[in-house]
């Protein structure tokens, strides 16, 4: 984490919130943090694809999401988006400017669409009737052999007889969000490729990068991958993955723009044209009941043009969130701000203290131990937050079951763990009455427990989980590494009480339920 990123997420993304999880997490995560009530539930579908679903509600009103979709989203609005040719025509009908093109469904031969392609004029584009994140998009086809050679791939390979054949505008590939008529973010999407610096091969340069993806919480399972495009890119230049590339030389690695293929993600909010937001904006109110989305441009910087190419009513926020050059872009907010606008003045200093506990209701869904979890409001504020060493005192799972069960009582937030030299540290978190109470029954417990122990205290300035947890012990002492803990997940308090309750009488891993 740097600058760059949004300092309330630092410290507080668990490992199964990363890459595809990432958009619902970080929604659910401001919505929470303001004090609205969160029922999640995340399903394996037939498909294989694991999807999260989740309601938010103040008491009075909820609204229902699917990742960043939520219900003001019409359902009109979602299937006329999911069909390429049906947003292409009423974005012509209203004077947004897209590609000219034409569906042709299964029954279509390879030769009607040659012939049509002919009549447009190379390049051009093929593409599924539907689909999202680029899969089965082949642009800039230059010739009929060319086209022939799409048409074999997506139509047969793929299995996606139903395409679009379109013009091709030449131009930089934009993905924008719009919410309630306002660009909030943008993003310039760059195909995978290295830069030389004179002295490291393409191999070395690739795992460089991939390094620096590695690390960021949106690219963490999408590393830059050498494939067939990929060599057949090194072969057309007489090159292989021990070539050194001069300084400033620019290779790229593949032929499509696709951030999960290993392309770049570069914030451009700053830098975009009045002229290229009014374009997303009218796209957006091109289709009835659709308050926010993503637009996909394709942008002639020079000449300050675009045109739309697809409108996703679910668009994903992660690279906004973590984009690999520039600053990120709080798109959870103003999510939450639409859709609960009266929670806009929390005191989100104190809220950022604390941060979901993800992982377990993630294994709990997708275990099938729960079919869905309600998530305890967040605790009241101010939250106060300690870190407690305990010296001369042996480690048991006995006594960290009774400290657990000691801040299950008080309401107290946090994690035991014993560490490597020996020492016990208790992080907690929890209002300055109830950590007093807490603080007070802790020392009884650890002075009975080892008569000559001794407890120091220090104040704990990163945001702990909600709930209380018992940690593994890790190969050193640093606090930085505390999130990797034992699968044995403590439930929160309140409705995740319950769980405990039945993890614990059942194995405590086995047959949880609500």
């Amino acid at each position: 984490m740097n600058e760059r990123y949004l300092s309330h997420l630092e410290n507080c993304i668990p490992e199964k919130a990363n890459n595809y999880m990432l958009s619902t997490y970080s929604i659910i995560l401001e919505a929470w943090r303001r004090g609205l009530e969160i029922n999640i539930k995340i399903l394996l579908e037939k498909s294989g694809a694991i999807e999260p679903y989740y309601s938010i509600s103040d008491g009075n009103k909820t609204h229902h999401f699917s990742a960043t979709r939520g219900d003001l989203v019409s359902v009109e609005a979602k299937e006329l988006t999911k069909n390429k040719q049906t947003t292409k025509e009423l974005l012509l009908k209203n004077n947004v400017p897209t590609p000219v093109g034409k569906e042709f469904d299964e029954t279509i031969s390879d030769q009607d669409i040659i012939q049509y392609a002919n009549t447009l004029q190379y390049p051009i584009v093929v593409k599924p009737l539907n689909g999202t994140g680029g899969k089965g998009v082949i642009a800039n086809i230059k010739n009929e052999d060319e086209l022939i050679e799409a048409l074999e791939y997506v139509r047969r390979e793929l299995k996606r007889p139903h395409i679009i054949v379109e013009k091709y505008f030449e131009g930089d590939d934009y993905r924008l969000y719009i919410i309630d008529g306002k660009v909030v973010g943008a993003l310039k999407r760059v195909r995978s490729h290295v830069i030389g610096d004179g002295k490291s091969t393409i191999k070395q340069l690739i795992d460089s990068k991939n390094k620096k993806r590695s690390a960021l919480p949106s690219l963490t399972n999408r590393p830059i991958t050498v494939d067939k495009e990929t060599r057949t890119l090194l072969k057309r230049k007489n090159y292989d993955m021990d070539t050194v590339l001069q300084e400033g030389e620019v290779f790229y690695l593949k032929t499509k723009n696709n951030v999960s293929a290993g392309g770049d993600s570069i914030d451009i909010t700053d830098n975009i044209s009045d002229n290229i937001k009014q374009i997303a904006v009218a796209a957006t109110n091109s289709i009835p009941s659709l308050p926010h989305c993503g637009i996909d441009m394709i942008v002639d910087e020079k000449n300050d043009s675009g045109v739309v190419i697809e409108i996703n009513s679910r668009a994903h926020i992660t690279q906004h969130l973590f984009p690999m050059e520039g600053a990120a872009r709080d798109i959870p907010s103003h999510i939450i701000d639409f859709y609960f606008p009266e929670t806009f003045n929390y005191n989100r200093a104190e809220a950022n203290k604390l941060y979901i506990d993800y992982d377990f209701i993630y294994d709990a869904c997708i275990g099938r131990n729960a079919a869905e979890i309600k998530v305890p409001k967040i605790s009241n504020f101010p939250i106060v937050l300690r870190r407690f060493l305990i010296t001369n005192c042996e480690y048991t799972e006995e006594f960290a079951q009774k400290v657990k069960r000691l801040a299950f009582n008080h309401k107290i937030n946090g994690y035991i763990k014993h560490l490597e030299n020996g020492n016990i540290a208790i992080i907690v978190g929890s209002s300055k009455a109830k950590l007093g109470i807490f603080e007070k029954k802790l020392e009884s417990l650890v002075t009975k427990s080892a008569p000559g122990s001794e407890i120091i205290r220090k104040v704990r300035k990163t945001p702990i989980q909600h709930g209380f947890h018992i940690l593994e012990p890790t190969t050193n002492s640093n606090e930085s590494n505390d999130i990797s803990y034992l699968k044995k997940y403590s439930n929160l308090k309140g409705d995740y009480q319950r769980l405990v309750r039945n993890l614990q009488s059942m194995n405590k891993e086995k047959d949880l339920q609500t």
